[in-house]
C-alpha cells in the first residue's frame, strides 16, 4: 500500500471548491482504476490537506500522468501542494461496524 498526504496553503473555502468542481470528478471516474482505495480532504485555517491511500506508489502515479487529472489540474488553477508526503507500507487498519 502506498499512502500520500498532501497540503494545500490558501483560502480554505477557494480550495475545497475548486478540487470539488475539477479533480474530484475526475477522481470518481478514474482514479479506482488506477488503485485508489480512499480520499478525505479536509480544511484548516490556512489551507486543505488531502490524505489518500493507493494499492501502490505506481498506481498513484499513473493516476497523475493521466491526461484527464493533468487537465483537471490545469483548469482548476489549484497551486502545487506546499508540502507533500510518501509513505510506503503504511499500517492500516479499518475499523467497520
Amino acid at each position: 500500500m502506498f499512502f500520500s498526504v498532501h497540503k494545500m496553503t490558501g483560502d480554505p473555502d477557494d480550495l475545497m471548491a475548486r478540487k470539488q468542481q475539477y479533480m474530484d470528478p475526475v477522481a470518481a471516474e478514474h482514479a479506482a482504476g488506477c488503485g485508489a482505495l480512499w480520499s478525505v480532504t479536509v480544511s484548516h485555517d490556512d489551507g486543505i490537506v488531502t490524505y489518500n491511500l493507493w494499492e501502490s506508489a505506481a498506481g498513484a502515479a499513473e493516476f497523475s500522468r493521466l491526461p484527464e487529472a493533468l487537465q483537471a489540474q490545469r483548469e482548476s488553477g489549484l497551486p502545487m501542494p506546499s508540502s507533500f508526503e510518501r509513505h510506503e507500507s503504511p499500517q492500516v487498519t479499518f475499523y467497520t461496524r
